[in-house]
C-alpha cells in the first residue's frame, strides 16, 4: 500500500485504497458484466463519463468480453470538493444510442446527479436499456438523497464503497489534479472522521 502523502494545490491527501485492492474489485465487476452480457444479441456501449471515469473504464473495458464498443460523454457538476447540484453536458454522447444497451462507466456515484441526467438524456435518446458501473459508490451519499421523480436508479455494479469522504486518484480529481495517481486518496481532514 502506498503511504506517501500528496498534496494538490493547497490540499493534502493520504494513502486510501490500494492498487491492488481497486485492481481486484473491477476485475470482479468485469466477470459480473459479462456474465449479465454473455447473452446479449447486440452491440452493447460502454458509456464513458469524462473526465473521471476514464482510467476505471479503461481497466473495465480491455477486461470485457463480446461485442462492447465504448464512446463518451463529459459532463460536469463539481467545483472544487463540492457538488454545484447542476449537471451541466460539456460534451454530448459521442456514438447512436437509440435501441442500444448501454452501461454507464462513472468514476464515483454520490449525490447521483449526474447519473440521473445521464439516465434521462439516454432514455430520451432512445437507448434500450441503460445500467450503471461506478468504480466507487458512497452509499451513505446516494441513498439519502431526497425523492426524485421515478425514485433512485439501481447503482447497478459498484466496484468499491466507501464513506463520505472526499477522494482522489485513480482518475478522480481535486481541481484537475490527482487523476493520475495510481491508488485513491482520501482528503486528510476527511481521514480524521
Amino acid at each position: 500500500m502506498e503511504t506517501r502523502t500528496v498534496t494538490l494545490l493547497d490540499r493534502r491527501f493520504e494513502p486510501y485504497i490500494s492498487a491492488e485492492r481497486i485492481h481486484t474489485a473491477i476485475s470482479e465487476l468485469a466477470r459480473r458484466i459479462n456474465r449479465d452480457y454473455a447473452a446479449c444479441t447486440g452491440r452493447p456501449l460502454l458509456l464513458v463519463t469524462l473526465n473521471g471515469a476514464l482510467v476505471f473504464a479503461g481497466e473495465l473495458f480491455r477486461q470485457l468480453t463480446g461485442d462492447f464498443e465504448v464512446a463518451f460523454v463529459k459532463l460536469s457538476s463539481y467545483e472544487g470538493i463540492g457538488s454545484t447540484g447542476k449537471v451541466q453536458l460539456d460534451v454530448p454522447v459521442t456514438a447512436e444510442v437509440r435501441g442500444r444497451d448501454i452501461v454507464i462507466a462513472e468514476d464515483v456515484v454520490d449525490t447521483g446527479n449526474t447519473i440521473h441526467a445521464l439516465h434521462g438524456l439516454l432514455q430520451q435518446a432512445g437507448a434500450r436499456s441503460v445500467r450503471v458501473a461506478t468504480l466507487v459508490l458512497k452509499p451513505t451519499v446516494y441513498y439519502r438523497q431526497p425523492e426524485r421523480p421515478g425514485g433512485l436508479l439501481p447503482v447497478d455494479y459498484a466496484a468499491l464503497e466507501v464513506e463520505e469522504r472526499f477522494i482522489v486518484g485513480y482518475g478522480m480529481d481535486y481541481d484537475g489534479l490527482g487523476r493520475n495517481l495510481g491508488a485513491i486518496y482520501v482528503l486528510s481532514e476527511d481521514r480524521e472522521k
